[in-house]
């Protein structure tokens, strides 16, 4: 018997001290309970797994007045929107969300807490059927079940990094390896064929948004949607991908809904002067500060009313 208990220790110690280990440094506050890492470390997580760590904040302090959407949403800059809109907003965008993600993540936090207004960044390169993931399924798994958050790869690196900027101020580097001019090719290029070289109409995913679409006005939910600029270089690759048609369909598609759209992605000052973007698809902080000022400030010059 002694034997057996023996051996059950050694093999059970290692899960208990890693356990412990997950729960101090918590790199994605999923317990919530331990101060001794600071959040400036935890950054490193959140660069890690934006989507994990932005829903576990959300589900610990939950936000009527959400905004969704991809790394294009996220210049769009919250405190000003909370300054016209005298309301707080709480972030649930990720790198490369999917449309169906988004709609996953509204429904997800409507559960949580009841969504009184909802802000979607949106752009056609999103209208895709090839342009779909699931992982925020996979997320909410992991937030109803702590086992799958302490034995988990993604949280095994997190603690890493977390604990090594803890330790030694060594933070994760999320500049891309390439200059601003090289970077800049290889987007129009390369990303361009990833986004606009295989299409085909999202019929499901249409569906899904009609849904979306009709949910949020039987429940009075104030729905703001923005279709982010994209610079002219690559907007052009759609052109050349023979998608314009499409484009102007989802456009359609858009205008036909309930909420409140508003399009930035058309040739104009914006889209036109390379001065406006960090890269072609990724617009700077001076044009989010504009984009929000003309929504919530009720005065269109660029931005248009679909």
């Amino acid at each position: 018997m002694n034997a057996f208990i023996k051996k059950s220790l050694f093999f059970i110690i290692p899960f208990l001290a890693w356990g412990i280990i997950v729960f101090v440094v918590d790199p994605f506050n999923y317990f919530n309970k331990s101060n001794l890492i600071s959040n400036k470390a935890k950054i490193n997580a959140e660069n890690l797994n934006t989507l994990l760590f932005r829903t576990i904040d959300f589900v610990n302090y939950p936000s009527k007045n959400i905004l969704i959407g991809d790394s294009r949403t996220d210049a769009l800059p919250i405190d000003l929107i909370e300054k016209y809109s005298n309301q707080n907003f709480q972030k649930l965008n990720t790198n490369a969300t999917k449309l169906n993600e988004i709609l996953d993540l509204f429904y997800f936090s409507n559960k949580i807490k009841k969504i009184e207004t909802v802000v979607i960044g949106i752009n056609f390169s999103m209208f895709n059927q090839f342009s779909y993931e699931n992982r925020v399924n996979n997320v909410i798994k992991i937030i109803e079940n702590p086992f799958l958050y302490v034995f988990n790869k993604d949280i095994f690196e997190a603690c890493f990094y977390v604990l090594r900027s803890f330790l030694f101020e060594i933070n994760l580097d999320s500049k891309p390896l390439l200059n601003k001019e090289d970077f800049w090719h290889w987007t129009v290029n390369v990303k361009s064929n990833h986004w606009y070289g295989r299409y085909k109409f999202p019929e499901e995913l249409l569906s899904e948004l009609i849904e979306f679409d009709e949910f949020t006005k039987k429940n009075n939910i104030n729905v703001i949607i923005i279709n982010v600029p994209h610079h002219v270089d690559f907007h052009d690759k759609l052109i050349s991908n023979n998608l314009k048609m499409e484009e102007i369909k989802f456009k359609n598609i858009l205008s036909s809904l309930n909420a409140k759209v508003y399009d930035f992605d058309y040739l104009n000052e914006i889209t036109n002067n390379k001065i406006n973007f960090k890269d072609p698809i990724h617009y700077n902080d001076s044009i989010g500060n504009l984009m929000v000022r003309e929504i919530w400030g009720n005065n269109l010059k660029f931005g248009k009313k679909l």
